[in-house]
């Protein structure tokens, strides 16, 4: 025998939870749907060189996912395709190194390159002329999450969609719209969630401006920049500089040491867009920065492509605003990128009021496809968080009234069995959801409970008596909770909600009470 229990971060998901997770994707689905996404989905598990490693705040493939050894040895490749062989010219087996998948993005990169590398290969496709894929995708996906804060999980759920193979910047005004159209299917209201826009061009642009030309001092400034709700303008500056003291744990969390001057610079570029307006507005003030180096201007003027799309079709600030302090953590992305924030707040179980934060987000990722391809390949998409969404529902009180349930058939006699699974046979072949109770404990309170806690709308009950008479008695449980605190009167409560009715009748008793 052992200690039955869950691995951290890991949960069993009841019946609510399940209900809820399924409304999120069912009406996001919808919505991209609408837009014209088609379905495709890729294994859990990939080759850990076809994934890369994109997450951040590691630096390792190993950090921040869940990464093992495959037991089965397999042929080895070069980056080309072909078998490796050793000096007596025998193939040259492996190993590999295998990963759960931590997000959808990486693994459609290499569904949509291992498409195409037969004809990339034979150079039948060029880029700049690479075909147009539009796919949604949902699914769990797998991180190691060191803190896990309220919503983050080290197993959760994810529905994605994306455009591959294209450039054209309207796709990402549209990812801004699907977005918002999608969290208000789901069931969130305007004012509750603003989605925020940003062009990493434009932050790589001032950084080359003011002297950072290494891509990796520009990935390790774009990270702490990223980090600016969480840590605040003067956290980032320290850590820019010789590091700080967290304040809730008292680690030493060690500095950049970039010169004073850029330090300065960066600063004084973030602390001109804390407070977000008009979109119009922050594209005058961004237009107005003299930084004259082309990647810088691309990143505006692509802004202000998306500004006219938003405009034109009437998505103004209530749903998307630009906010030019946006960076996104992970490292593919190459151009617009995109974050919803959920504006409300909740109370913890002290009582303390909360902020959520990031709910979903996304971006253009150019440069994804092209490591496993060799090719550049055009790509933009989002991810919405199904359960951090559904974990936000919960705790600001938005959750939508549980599913109905089945008929239940109340079972007070087991010589009455087949008599109970006549009448749910005679049911299911009209279309009626129904369950015999199968309990131990025979009580009708018992029952009821049961038939409560799966909201069962309508029981049937046949007892001795019924059935001698020919007659079922059906009691309308809907009925009977919304009457419960109108009417005392026992006797009269079940004179309302309750009725004896012929076998032969019964479906279309139920058919009525259900309609």
């Amino acid at each position: 025998m052992s200690y039955p229990r869950k691995i951290k971060g890991f949960r069993d998901i009841d019946v609510n939870l399940n209900q809820l997770r399924w409304k999120i994707i069912n009406s996001a689905k919808k919505v991209y749907k609408k837009y014209g996404f088609e379905h495709h989905d890729t294994p859990v598990l990939e080759y850990s060189e076809c994934l890369g490693k994109y997450l951040p705040d590691s630096n390792e493939l190993a950090e921040g996912v869940y990464s093992f050894k495959n037991p089965e040895l397999e042929l080895k490749f070069d980056n080309k395709g072909t078998e490796i062989r050793d000096e007596k010219n025998n193939v040259v087996m492996e190993n590999h190194f295998l990963t759960m998948r931590y997000d959808l993005t990486a693994p459609l990169a290499r569904l949509y390159a291992e498409s195409l590398w037969d004809m990339h290969k034979h150079k039948q496709v060029k880029e700049g002329k690479t075909p147009l894929m539009r796919r949604y995708q949902y699914g769990q996906v797998f991180r190691f999450e060191a803190k896990l804060d309220p919503g983050r999980f080290r197993e959760f759920w994810q529905i994605d969609f994306d455009t591959v193979g294209t450039d054209n910047v309207t796709t990402d005004a549209e990812a801004c719209m699907i977005l918002a159209d999608a969290l208000e299917e789901i069931g969130l209201k305007r004012k509750n969630y603003i989605v925020k826009v940003n062009n990493r061009k434009i932050i790589k642009g001032l950084l080359l401006s003011i002297g950072i030309t290494e891509d990796a001092d520009e990935q390790n400034i774009m990270r702490i920049i990223d980090k600016t709700d969480k840590i605040g303008t003067q956290g980032v500056k320290e850590e820019l500089a010789q590091g700080r003291i967290d304040k809730k744990s008292g680690a030493k969390i060690e500095g950049l040491n970039i010169k004073n001057e850029f330090i300065e610079q960066i600063m004084s570029f973030l602390n001109d867009f804390q407070e977000t307006g008009l979109r119009k507005n922050i594209l005058e003030k961004l237009n107005n920065k003299k930084i004259e180096n082309q990647i810088y201007k691309e990143g505006v003027e692509e802004l202000i492509k998306i500004d006219e799309i938003l405009t034109t079709l009437d998505f103004d600030e209530q749903r998307v605003i630009f906010d030019p302090t946006l960076i996104r953590g992970m490292g593919y992305y190459t151009g617009p990128i995109f974050e919803v924030e959920y504006v409300g707040t909740y109370k913890d179980k002290k009582g303390r009021k909360r902020k959520v934060g990031s709910i979903c987000g996304g971006g253009r990722y150019d440069g994804l496809v092209e490591k496993s391809l060799g090719m550049k390949v055009p790509a933009v998409g989002a991810s919405i968080g199904v359960d951090r969404l559904a974990e936000i529902l919960t705790l600001t009180n938005q959750i939508t009234e549980l599913a109905e349930g089945p008929v239940i058939i109340i079972a007070f006699d087991d010589n009455l069995m087949i008599e109970y699974q006549k009448i749910a046979n005679n049911l299911r072949q009209n279309n009626i959801a129904v369950e015999v109770y199968y309990g131990s404990r025979k009580n009708l309170k018992q029952q009821l409970s049961y038939a409560d806690k799966k909201n069962c709308p309508i029981a049937i009950l046949l007892g001795e008596n019924e059935y001698n008479k020919g007659v079922v008695t059906v009691r309308n449980l809907k009925l009977g909770k919304e009457l419960a605190s109108q009417i005392t009167n026992k006797k009269e409560w079940r004179e309302r909600v309750q009725s004896e009715v012929k076998r032969e009748k019964l479906v279309e008793e139920i058919l009525r009470i259900k309609n």
